[in-house]
């Protein structure tokens, strides 16, 4: 059925799916475990406000530059690039006595380092030199995995001649040349960009992050969340298609060759387990993944691929970091969309000691950026990152997020202080502007994006990864290869250009050209792919993409308006499932279906957050067309499956704040019972839906936190609960804000009753 799988869909695994199937016609599948596409491009929101998770700025993406043609190439033109302050970057280092902006020009930034350090003046020069002649070898290496055979021998002559100091720690480097400690600290402060600290780092990795930079940066408008969807449009001309909630669970190899994959769908409520194949297999969740997880570490392939194992273990791991997202009230003043870098030490970063400072709540380092000043946004928001050792999250290894218990949550709240109040000495009335916080650490970017300890660069980049020949495409198994950051360089363009060189590797080396060419505007798809398999594997189950057409919209609130979709056919799920629904060009957003199986799809949606979701909410009207993929979630409102009919909970009990009443809707049209019991909560009562709702409702309570009502219980759902107490015989369905519905389900944990909970 398809002419390649590729496992994930960060970029890499997306430049190269678009690839095979822009420049070669190739049906491509990508299966990707979360509920949205994208790997460390996606975004995610709260409250309207969205975070770019792994995307800051990018680099060498002015007009007519290779990344920029790729990207063109594959979002078909539809991605703006926004180009932030000449000053991109400003390292903030108080021990040394430096604030300094760095300019978009290597000349310029030559100069500065001069006028900063006049005596280290011949050893400045030498290092712009240095750090410009390891960028041309890294870039050779790039191209020895893209071009025809008869081109290699003089690009493998040619990277003999340049190596020079690009294997040389950072470190060992910067000592050697410079005599000024600050100068040291100065030029190696943003490490983060690639994630080794400077003792263990490879030259080349600290080379390719000044130069990539040298011309300026800039920022997706609107965005990284989008880039996955625009890219999608061309995977699915050629009749491929990406999947999400699809967990791979093996890499089926026979003979010797890998022909398929083992997935479990975990879109819907049960998982269902299936078989994929296909010629040629991509993986692009990393090579330790790869190896050691998703291929047989024993037999005939264990034992073919134990040298390559053995290397990747010998490298150990590269670096993870803690994350503090911020809106913010108003942008504080001098703020500009400029990245702000803040080290207090003085001497090299020492990772261990880094991390238990953080842990203290008493950092040293701190990435501080903007994103919704530089993607154009109408929200404040802000991010901090601060780098951490993974090993010190591993007594939370295991758990679910939102439930990581009350240690977890001091811990976090700890480091959230001590990062928010490290930016506000460099950024002066950042700690008063502060409206919400969320925190992740590695243990939440290890449970989106499968990435061992959290380490989201990969690999790391140690003069020991090269020598090992870990940064290529090609692997022991015959038809499996790796893209992304593992099969070329770390960040989002390393990550694009090992796409390439993946594409390159699997049409092989004369198809070179022909992409050059395509990315150019000079070419297109020329015929089908010679990869083409005669399987016809079909899906078991899974969520589907229709066309709707819009029957009703009505205000239901002064804020949330009820939307009714009609299906071109019956469609089925089950209450507690959602809807993505398209509500801009490449932007989607998950909805709770409030109706239901049937051809109606009903929902709910709250416009206070003025996002795209909102603004389409807003507009629609009826005979409107509508796209939309369902069913997915596996979180239900019934009773466990495993439960028999006398074991069964006595009652269901049903929270739910706002627009959380949806998926309880759904569950009182299917199937309400007398004994139900539905609790709502509302800041006012022009908040309530339940007056409005069509569906019967079972025997209601109704909290108004912010007037006393007649009626009504005055106060939050959770002075409701402590003052009535708990059910230990029901069961008790939560849905709403996280925040809210944490603090519910502890009290009823702690009344000793069940609780099943979803947040939106």
């Amino acid at each position: 059925m398809y002419d390649a799988i590729i496992i994930g869909s960060g970029i890499g695994s997306l430049t190269t799916a678009g690839l095979l199937a822009g420049v070669a016609g190739a049906r491509v599948l990508v299966l990707e475990k979360h509920h949205t596409p994208g790997g460390l491009t996606h975004s995610f929101r709260r409250m309207g406000a969205s975070w770019d998770v792994g995307l800051h700025y990018v680099g060498d993406m002015h007009p007519g530059s290779r990344p920029r043609q790729l990207f063109d190439y594959l979002t078909g033109g539809a991605l703006t690039w926004n180009r932030m302050p000449t000053g991109y970057d400003r390292f903030v280092l108080p021990d040394h006595g430096l604030d300094v902006t760095i300019p978009s020009s290597i000349e310029e930034y030559q100069r500065l380092l001069i006028s900063l350090f006049p005596r280290e003046k011949r050893a400045i020069r030498r290092y712009c030199r240095d750090v410009t002649r390891a960028y041309s070898w890294m870039s050779l290496r790039y191209m020895a995995e893209m071009v025809p055979p008869q081109a290699s021998p003089a690009i493998h002559l040619a990277l003999r001649l340049r190596a020079g100091c690009a294997l040389e720690r950072t470190e060992h480097y910067m000592e050697r040349r410079f005599h000024d400690p600050a100068l040291r600290a100065l030029l190696t402060t943003h490490w983060g960009d690639y994630g080794v600290e400077p003792a263990r780092s490879a030259f080349v990795a600290h080379a390719m992050i000044v130069c990539h930079y040298m011309d300026g940066a800039w920022f997706p408008r609107g965005g990284s969340g989008q880039i996955a969807r625009m890219i999608e449009e061309r995977i699915r001309a050629s009749g491929g298609e990406i999947r999400l909630c699809q967990d791979v669970d093996d890499i089926l190899v026979e003979d010797g060759r890998a022909v398929g994959v083992r997935v479990t769908d975990r879109s819907g409520p049960a998982p269902i387990s299936y078989e994929e194949r296909a010629p040629i297999v991509i993986s692009g969740v990393g090579a330790r993944e790869t190896y050691t997880r998703l291929l047989p570490t024993t037999g005939p392939v264990g034992a073919f691929t134990a040298r390559v194992r053995d290397r990747i273990a010998d490298l150990g791991h590269g670096g993870s970091a803690v994350t503090v997202y911020l809106t913010l009230d108003h942008y504080p003043t001098g703020v500009d969309g400029s990245n702000v870098w803040v080290n207090k030490g003085r001497g090299p970063d020492d990772l261990v000691q880094m991390t238990e400072d953080l842990c203290q709540g008493r950092p040293q380092s701190a990435f501080i950026s903007f994103p919704g000043i530089k993607a154009g946004d109408r929200h404040a928001t802000a991010e901090i990152v601060s780098f951490a050792r993974p090993e010190a999250f591993d007594r939370w290894s295991g758990t679910r997020p939102g439930m990581r218990g009350a240690d977890y949550e001091r811990l976090t709240s700890a480091m959230a202080r001590g990062l928010i109040n490290l930016a506000d000495t460099a950024i002066p009335g950042f700690k008063d502007s502060v409206r919400f916080v969320e925190v992740g650490t590695p243990l939440t970017i290890e449970h989106f994006t499968s990435h061992e300890g959290g380490c989201f660069y990969g690999l790391p980049l140690t003069p020991e990864r090269f020598t090992a020949d870990l940064t290529s495409p090609s692997t022991p198994i015959d038809g499996l290869f790796l893209t992304g950051q593992d099969a070329g360089m770390p960040g989002i363009v390393g990550a694009a250009l090992a796409g390439m060189s993946t594409a390159c590797k699997v049409l092989g080396p004369a198809v070179y050209p022909r992409i050059m060419r395509s990315l150019r505007g000079q070419g297109g798809p020329q015929g089908r792919a010679a990869l083409s398999h005669d399987s016809a594997t079909e899906r078991a189950a899974g969520a589907r993409r229709y066309r709707a057409t819009a029957q009703s919209a009505r205000w239901i609130t002064p804020t949330v308006r009820e939307i009714a979709l009609a299906l071109p056919e019956c469609a089925t799920w089950e209450a507690g499932q959602y809807a993505l629904v398209r509500v801009a060009p490449f932007e989607w957003r998950p909805y709770s279906l409030a109706s239901a199986p049937g051809r109606t799809v009903r929902l709910l949606v709250d416009v206070r957050t003025k996002g795209a979701g909102a603004s389409w909410a807003r507009t629609i009207a009826p005979g409107d067309d509508a796209d939309l993929e369902l069913p997915y979630g596996h979180w239900l409102v019934t009773p466990d499956r495993s439960t028999t009919d006398a074991e069964a909970p006595h009652r269901r009990i049903f929270i739910a704040t706002g627009t959380g009443i949806a998926p309880f809707l759904a569950a009182f049209e299917a199937d309400k019972r007398d004994d139900d019991i539905l609790i709502v909560g509302y800041s006012r009562t022009e908040d309530d839906l339940t007056g409005r709702a069509d569906t019967p409702l079972p025997p209601l309570i109704r909290c108004v936190s912010r007037e006393a009502v007649p009626g009504t219980f005055y106060g939050r759902i959770t002075d409701y609960l402590n003052a009535e107490g708990i059910d230990p015989q029901a069961t008790y369905y939560v849905c709403g804000s996280a925040r809210i519905v944490r603090d519910i389900s502890r009290i009823i944990q702690a009344g000793g009753a069940r609780v099943s909970f979803e947040t939106f």
